[in-house]
């Protein structure tokens, strides 16, 4: 894959994620930020900036994470588990 495909896919990824429905007052939710870069550094960049995309588009704050993040063959993918709790 070329850089514009894997960027242009991890901007679908974000969109996906930003669709989501808002919390509800009271609930935590699950939530999964990914980020797909040639460099580690950038890919954690890119999930970083997901979830807090998706945590602003929800109103909430995050209480805890997760972050796991592997090497491909030309690029390293990272995914962020965390929970999104109102503010």
């Amino acid at each position: 894959m070329k850089c514009k495909e894997v960027l242009s896919a991890a901007l679908i990824v974000a969109a996906a994620l930003g669709l989501s429905v808002p919390a509800h007052a009271g609930t935590c939710q699950p939530v999964k930020a990914k980020g797909v870069a040639n460099t580690l550094a950038k890919a954690t960049l890119y999930a970083q900036a997901d979830l807090q995309y998706t945590a602003k588009h929800m109103k909430g704050r995050v209480t805890q994470t997760s972050t796991n993040c592997v090497p491909g063959p030309s690029s390293y993918r990272c995914k962020i588990n965390a929970v999104v709790c109102p503010k």
